[in-house]
């Protein structure tokens, strides 16, 4: 048995030991102990989480402009008040960052798999647009995995996963605007 590989459990391809995420296929190498089901596909497992439609928020919790993230494993949300479109993505060192950027590195981006420059989030009238902006370890969109730019509508209360990281989606409806006559 060749102990210096680690073989997918959905594709079945060998990858590097120290791979966290199957280069073939994006499933997660590494599994969790969960309450919940998950089911298999051949982009990857992911974990059905029934209690999502079950959040309790409160009204002050979402921003009046703009969107919230809470990002899995964390008790606050990260707001991103931006009427325009910005990035997310990590980091690198050394490499400056546009006002319109929304940097995950403080919560593991690297290890979790995420791209320099994963996705880019765009206001629409109806709300807001989510675009895999050519990921090495792609986007899901509510276990659906995004096609390379192409603009997705990101409803709100949406669970968005850049790799192997999590994010639920909250912000307030668009209003609908009378013509007046």
């Amino acid at each position: 048995m060749d102990i210096s590989a680690k073989f997918c459990p959905v594709c079945k391809n060998k990858n590097d030991r120290e791979a966290i995420i199957c280069v073939h296929c994006g499933a997660s190498l590494e599994t969790y102990a969960t309450d919940s089901e998950a089911t298999r596909t051949t982009d990857g497992q992911t974990t059905i989480t029934e209690k999502i439609g079950e959040l309790f928020l409160e009204e002050a919790m979402i921003p009046a402009k703009g969107i919230a993230f809470y990002i899995e494993s964390t008790p606050k949300p990260i707001f991103s008040s931006s009427d325009e479109e910005f990035m997310i993505g990590r980091k690198v060192d050394g490499k400056e960052i546009s006002n319109a950027f929304f940097d995950l590195s403080g919560f593991g981006a690297y290890h979790l798999g995420l791209s320099r420059r994963h996705a880019k989030i765009r206001r629409t009238e109806l709300g807001y647009d989510v675009i895999d902006l050519s990921s090495s370890n792609g986007t899901w969109l509510n276990a659906e995995r995004l096609i390379p730019n192409l603009p997705y509508p990101l409803t709100s209360g949406s669970q968005l996963r850049l790799a192997r990281m999590r994010l639920f989606v909250i912000y307030r409806p668009v209003q609908e605007t009378k013509k007046k006559i």
